[in-house]
Parts: structure tokens; sequence; C-alpha cells
């Protein structure tokens, strides 16, 4: 097998072994991605399938950090019409007036959480490929991969659509030399790659990781091809301009989730009761217990005594209550009343707190079989085949009680009427502010977003805060990262 050099010296080391070498005098993407090998030349470090096996596992550690727990939530539900911050600090304020600047704490909380999950990522890919052929099958071997892939792909997509251009690494960092001082350079201090070849590498992941994946008809903490065909669909209705999309993939990507058997539960309030895990809606969850349990249930609900004696992050917005009609289920499921201690946006006595994540081993459901089949009915209208999305539409209404969607409402209507089911269904979910980043709709919702009182939370928005700035230390750090217009 052919050795490939890999770098294996701590940053310190390498500052004392190449000090004449000013590239090295600041922090390296390094930090990021991986600490650095401690052997010269490139051997797997995997000495079994059973140590590939327990890395891949590990993998999925990373959906239990602060952005799928709450940073997430921050983003797509705090940041749009959906929540008002709710708890203290300058932050999340800042991401609620949608004013976020690059040394605030949640944009350097994702990009790092994300970018170690690429890292993570590549240790497992390259690791796996590397081990000789005596250790481990090629069934075993093509099936950790592309679970490598799968999560490399899922953090991808957040980043690009987060960021937009962001750094493409896809393997660990090669050894450093005397000669190569140069080459490893741009794999230390990234420049940041095209949105479009981003989205390129996402769908190039995913189509080789899911003949590898596993066919699964209910919710799963791991990668499966239901999964995969999920994040391709979005991947597909989110990249380019919204006029050039390839509406007929989203489609056929959505049909493929659907084909692989899952079925939406009857009952909306099943999907969030505690000891329903791993439903047959539920595509990709994180599962929590006792012994593991989810800290969401705190910042966003209330203490384990079941008390609320300090402020709650995620506060549903008078905009979101009020769109809900009187017969929805979905709106006793998603929101709860409770008597608090303080009346920041509602009264005291009745204070609304969001409801889908309930207690401590409640798991965090990150696709489910509504999201596949409302992003099919919007990607439909785009066809503009009317109809046939009505028709999807209309089962997910009937869940929730409510009425069918009748007569066949112009192209314009029908766009408004899939946004706001899925504001509804999939509230809370993180998903609203890349829904109406996808379809443009983010200056018009959000200089529209009302307070209490009538007045207007975002009365301006620059087009340039639809994507986040680079993270000031990073920036900082890397001379080669060209910071986002207008930070």
């Amino acid at each position: 097998m052919k050795k490939t050099t890999y770098i294996v010296l701590m940053l310190g080391v390498m500052l004392l072994s190449f000090s004449s070498c000013s590239f090295l005098d600041t922090e390296s993407f390094a930090d990021l991605v991986g600490e650095p090998q401690d052997k010269v030349e490139q051997e797997s470090a995997y000495k079994s399938a059973t140590d590939a096996q327990r890395e891949a596992a590990g993998l999925y550690e990373n959906f239990r950090n602060n952005t799928f727990q709450f940073d997430l939530f921050g983003y797509n539900d705090i940041q749009s019409d959906n929540c008002y911050h709710g708890g203290d600090g300058v932050p999340g304020e800042e991401m609620d007036a949608v004013k976020l600047n690059p040394d605030n704490d949640k944009v350097k909380i994702l990009w790092n959480e994300y970018f170690k999950m690429v890292g993570d990522a590549n240790i497992v890919i390259d690791n796996t490929q590397l081990m000789d052929a005596k250790l481990i099958d090629e069934q075993t071997r093509n099936r950790i991969v592309a679970e490598g892939k799968f999560v490399r792909a899922y953090a991808y997509l957040d980043l690009v659509r987060i960021y937009g251009d962001v750094p493409l690494l896809l393997h660990m960092i090669p050894a450093m030399s005397s000669e190569n001082l140069e080459q490893i350079r741009p794999l230390l201090y990234p420049e940041r790659a095209a949105k479009e070849i981003v989205y390129n590498q996402i769908v190039q992941d995913l189509d080789e990781a899911i003949p590898h994946l596993p066919n699964v008809s209910k919710g799963s903490s791991n990668a499966t091809k239901g999964a995969a065909y999920l994040l391709l669909a979005k991947a597909h209705a989110s990249r380019g301009a919204k006029n050039s999309r390839d509406y007929n993939q989203v489609v056929a990507y959505c049909n493929k989730v659907i084909g692989e058997g899952y079925q939406l539960v009857t009952e909306f309030d099943d999907l969030w009761k505690p000891e329903n895990k791993f439903t047959s809606e539920s595509i990709f969850e994180i599962n929590y217990e006792n012994e593991r349990p989810n800290w969401a249930y705190w910042v966003l609900f209330s203490e384990a005594d079941g008390q609320i004696t300090w402020r709650r992050y995620c506060t549903p917005t008078h905009d979101l209550i009020a769109k809900f009609t009187a017969n929805d289920k979905r709106y006793e499921s998603s929101i709860v009343y409770k008597s608090v201690d303080y009346d920041t946006h509602y009264p005291k006595g009745r204070y609304p707190i969001s409801n889908k994540i309930r207690n401590k081993v409640s798991n965090i459901k990150l696709l489910r079989l509504a999201d596949a089949l409302l992003l099919k009915a919007e990607a439909l209208v785009e066809l503009n085949n009317i109809s046939e999305a009505m028709s999807i539409v209309n089962v997910i209404r009937k869940r929730a009680g409510l009425s069918d969607i009748t007569g066949l409402p112009s192209q314009a209507a029908a766009r408004e009427i899939v946004e706001l089911e899925r504001q509804l269904e999939l509230y809370m979910e993180g998903h609203r502010w890349f829904d109406l980043l996808r379809n443009d709709r983010v200056i018009e919702v959000m200089t529209k977003h009302k307070y209490k009182d009538g007045k207007l939370l975002v009365p301006v928005l620059e087009e340039f805060r639809l994507v986040w700035p680079i993270p000031q230390n990073e920036k900082d750090a890397n001379p080669a990262l060209i910071q986002n217009t207008g930070y």
C-alpha cells in the first residue's frame, strides 16, 4: 500500500522546528479539524475493524454538541420570526435582532463545532481507507467511509448555508517537511471555496455514501439511505439562484425518502412524547437517556423539578402564535403555557414555552418524514404542479385537525401555503431561517416581524446579513480568510 505522510507534530513543536516560517506564528486550521497525528509516516491508526467501527460511532457524538441542542434553534428559530431570544445574553439578543458581528459567540460556536465534525469525519475516512485489507473487509470499510462522508456532508450543508463560501477540507493535513512548506500552507490556512464547489462536494459525498448505507424505515441515530436522500433533496433545493434550481431533482430525492417506507405517525403529539423514540416518521434523531441526558430541555423548558425560575430561551413570538388556527392540534403540542416570574414578552401567569423537548430524555429529531413531504410540496409548486403539492399539504393538515385546502391556488398563493405549513409543522426543529433563505423571503418576512406592542423588531435588514460573518478570531488567525461583505 502506498503510504502518505501526514502532519504529526503538535503546533508548538512545529513552531520550534520551523520557527523561520512566519506563517506558523498564528493558530492554524488544524486546531479546528483535529489534533495532529503522532507518527511521521502515515499508517492507519486503526488496528482492527473494531477500532474503525468505534471511531465511526464516535462521529455521532458531534450531534450532541451545543449546535444541535440549542444553537441551531437559535440560528433558525430565534433569528427568524418563530421565537424571541427569551433568555439573557448579548449574543442571543444580537441574533434576535439580526445584527450579528464577527465577535459574537454564536458565530464562533457554529463555525467551530461544524468544522470539528468535518475534521472528525476526515480522520475516520482517511484512517479507514488506509487500513490493510487483512484488517477489515471491504463491506465494513465501505460502510464506515460512507458514514464519515454522511457526517461531513451534513456539516458542510449547514456551513455553506450559514456562512456562504467556506474552506473545503477533505483530508487530514500532510506532514510537514522543508520541501513542502509552501504546499502545506494552504492546508493549514485554507481559503474559502465558492459555494457551488462546496455544494458539489456535498452531493458527491452523499452519492458515494448512499450505496453503502442501510435501508431503514424508522428513526435512527446513524446514517441511513433515507437521511442521505433528504440531505440531497435539501442541497438541491438550496444551491444556486432560486430560478436556476433543478426542482425535479428535489422531488426525486424526496420520493426516494418516501420510498424507504417511513410513515407519518397518527397523532402529531406522539412525536414529542419522550418515551416515543425512533418512530416510523423519524428519519434521523439523537437519542438521550437518563445516563446521557440532553440539557436542551433545561435551556428551553424548565428545571428538572418542573420549576421555571429564570427566563427560558426560544419564546414563541406573537406572530407565530397568531398563525395557529383554533383547531390546529400542533399548537398545544408545540407550545405550553406556564406561570413564571417574568413578563418579558407575555403576562407572568400565562407564559408560552416551547414544548417539543419536554424532559432530559427527549430525543432531538433532526430529520423526519413531514419535512421531506413538505419540501417535495415546495418543489412541486416551483414546477407549477400545484394540485399534487396541495394534496401533500392536505395530508399534513388532516393530521393537524385542519380542513383541506380547496380549489387550485395560484403559484404565488401556493408558495405561501407551503411556507406556512412548514413553519407550523416544523416549529422549533431548526428549519425556519433556512426555509426563508432558500426561498428569498428573509427580508420581506423579517421586516414585517412585530413585537407585542406592534413595533417592528427588524425595521431594516441589509442583504449582507443573510449570511453570517466569519468569526473574527478565525480571520485574524488565517489571513487567507476574506470576511463576508458588510461585516
